[in-house]
Order: structure tokens, then C-alpha cells, then sequence
């Protein structure tokens, strides 16, 4: 691991992304950059002001929070934010990237994708989305799996930044044509489908590293209502998802399932790729 990179534009959203950033950056004795993007979408002189103005304000909300010892830095950058950030991320070789949520627009929104998601989605580096006060470490995991690459790489990353967290993991079987046949979760149909994401599972464990693994991957039925259900029931306080990627040629592709919680998170929202 070499090094956890926080982005922030200075709202009170982005503050709990750079909390978070400090604090893993301390209990994993990691350097932690600081980076702020502004749009460079202005005349020369306001941007040079903006840019020395953002400066100050970043140095002084960091050096309120680092603690002594622990490697900080910070910069501003111009540039179209989105991408901006992205660079830097590349530029650092960042560990994890670490995020705040968007701030909801409901109108917008349905029109563009947010920055926010954008990153995601072009971030070719974990992302860790900051949605709960940053009062404490990580305590209750939640991974839902789909046997992929990325789901391997999210549980790597989430037991690398939550070590002592209690890790739980699940895969939810979906029951086709449900409403019509009146296959439901204790059905044969079910059960039979059950029986097969077992062996996909045990296949796909075998590849892993066994320290990267929690103690059970439970398989249940009910495809993505399950999902739901499961999350909202075991109040974690970081889910970690791999990003649904279902090409090699199109690699920023998120699921739907991805995209709606990265939008709407219950919890902090942790986002791998294979």
C-alpha cells in the first residue's frame, strides 16, 4: 500500500472524506495527500485568487485534524474537477481514493452524472465514499459478492483498510420469472439454484487468498430485494461492492446496483475493480 488520496472542494460533505482519509492514513501509517480540484473555467486572475484562497482554507482545516508525526500533504489543482482529481490519484499512485457524497439535485442529476460518480466510474483505484460522522474505526462489514474479480478485490480492500472490522459476505441467488411461476425462495427452483451458486462459490474461493476471506460467504435467495434487505438488517457501517464491469471493453461501466448505492448510500460505500 502506498498512499491514501482525499479529494475535497471545502463543503461540509467533503470535511468526513478527509477525516476518514486522516484517520486510516494514521491507524495504517500511510502518507495521506490531500487534493482540492478547481474549475479552471474562469479568467486568469479569479482563478489565481481562487486557487491561493482554497490553499489557505485546505492548510488550515488540515492542520487542525493530522495528527503529529503522521505524514499529510496537501495541494490545489486547475483543471476540470473530475478529471483532476483522477490525475492525481494516478499521479500519487494512490492506495484508495476517498471521497464525500455528492450534494443531491434532483433535477440535475437525472439529466448528468454527479462528479462524484463520474470518479467512480473512471477510477481505475479503489474509492472509498464518506457518508457517516467519522467518530470511529470501521466495525461492521458488509460485502456482497457476485463471484467476480472486482467482488475479490473488494474484499481484499475492505479487510486491508477495516483489519479488525467483523467481515460478513453474502451472494443473492435472484429467482427468474418469479412473479410468474410462484417460485419463491423456498422453492425447488430455489433450492436447485442455491446448490449451483454454492459450487460457484467454493470454485471461486479456492483462487482467492484464504486471509482475505471472512469465515462464511452465506448464499441466499431473492436476488436483489434480498441484497437490500440484508444490508438495511445488519447496520454496517461500510459496505464494500466490486464494481459490475462486463467487458474488458468498456472498463468504467458500473451495475445498476452499484450506481444506485453510490448515489443513495445507507452507510460509507466502498467501490473495487478487478
Amino acid at each position: 500500500m502506498t498512499c491514501i488520496l482525499a479529494a475535497t472542494d471545502l463543503s461540509t460533505r467533503s470535511d468526513r472524506a478527509v477525516q476518514r482519509a486522516l484517520r486510516l492514513s494514521a491507524k495504517l501509517k500511510l502518507p495521506c495527500r490531500i487534493v482540492s480540484a478547481v474549475d479552471n473555467d474562469m479568467p486568469d486572475d479569479m482563478l489565481a485568487d481562487r486557487v491561493k484562497d482554497v490553499t489557505q482554507r485546505l492548510d488550515r482545516f488540515i492542520g487542525s485534524l493530522a495528527v503529529p508525526g503522521q505524514e499529510v500533504t496537501s495541494s490545489v489543482v486547475a483543471g476540470d474537477p473530475h478529471q483532476a482529481i483522477l490525475d492525481q490519484a494516478e499521479a500519487h499512485d494512490a492506495t484508495l481514493l476517498v471521497l464525500g457524497l455528492h450534494r443531491s439535485r434532483p433535477f440535475v442529476d437525472l439529466l448528468r452524472d454527479t462528479t462524484m460518480v463520474r470518479i467512480v466510474r473512471g477510477s481505475l483505484r479503489p474509492v472509498l465514499l464518506v457518508n457517516d460522522a467519522v467518530d470511529h474505526d470501521y466495525a461492521r462489514v458488509l460485502v456482497p459478492v457476485s463471484f467476480s474479480p472486482s467482488c475479490a478485490a473488494a474484499l481484499r480492500m475492505a479487510g486491508a483498510i477495516a483489519p479488525d472490522a467483523e467481515l460478513r459476505s453474502f451472494h443473492a441467488v435472484p429467482i427468474p420469472f418469479q412473479g410468474l411461476t410462484g417460485d419463491g425462495p423456498g422453492s425447488d427452483m430455489a433450492r436447485e439454484l442455491c446448490r449451483e451458486a454454492t459450487k460457484e462459490r467454493d470454485a471461486w474461493t479456492a483462487t482467492l487468498d484464504p486471509a482475505t476471506l471472512p469465515r462464511e460467504i452465506e448464499i441466499i435467495s431473492g436476488g436483489r430485494s434480498e441484497t437490500m434487505a440484508r444490508m438495511a438488517a445488519g447496520r454496517p457501517d461500510l459496505i464494500a461492492v466490486g464494481a459490475h464491469t462486463r467487458s474488458v471493453f468498456l472498463p468504467n461501466v458500473l451495475g445498476s446496483f452499484v450506481t444506485d448505492l453510490i448515489v443513495t448510500p445507507p452507510c460509507d460505500v466502498l467501490v473495487a475493480r478487478g
